[in-house]
């Protein structure tokens, strides 16, 4: 029970930067190893760090963060329980049904015409062909 207490007294930023501590990491090997900037994961573990302030994408880099360092999801997912924009606005191209425009030779239809139309003129070709030897 006092362990809850002190997880939820403590700051997000807190969090993320005694866990690493703790963990004998520095902020290099974790930028590495996320692929984040220095200057971003300075931000996360920056005083003052108010989890309702960040943008989508930052919960997100949070979210990486804490699951690098071990830190449970559920313990993450609460410091972000007030936020008013917990998902992102982003959809899916296919839900709003954009058709992809494929080039005309790569319908199939077009192909089957295209290949009927020249073995007709083979065909017209060795028939004219044809009947100048038979007529010659």
């Amino acid at each position: 029970m006092e362990e809850n207490t002190l997880e939820e007294s403590t700051s997000l930023n807190a969090l993320l930067s005694s866990t690493r501590e703790a963990q004998g990491l520095s902020l290099e090997q974790v930028s590495k190893r996320l692929n984040l900037s220095l200057e971003q994961l300075e931000n996360l573990e920056k005083d003052g760090l108010e989890p309702e302030d960040l943008s989508t994408f930052e919960r997100g880099y949070v979210r990486n963060y804490a699951r690098l360092l071990g830190i449970e999801e559920a313990l993450i997912d609460d410091y972000f329980a007030s936020c008013h924009h917990r998902y992102s606005a982003l959809h899916s191209v296919k839900k709003y049904s954009c058709s992809t425009h494929r080039p005309l030779l790569g319908r199939s239809i077009i192909k089957w015409v295209v290949a009927f139309v020249l073995v007709g003129l083979v065909v017209v070709l060795i028939g004219s062909e044809f009947s100048h030897l038979l007529g010659d």
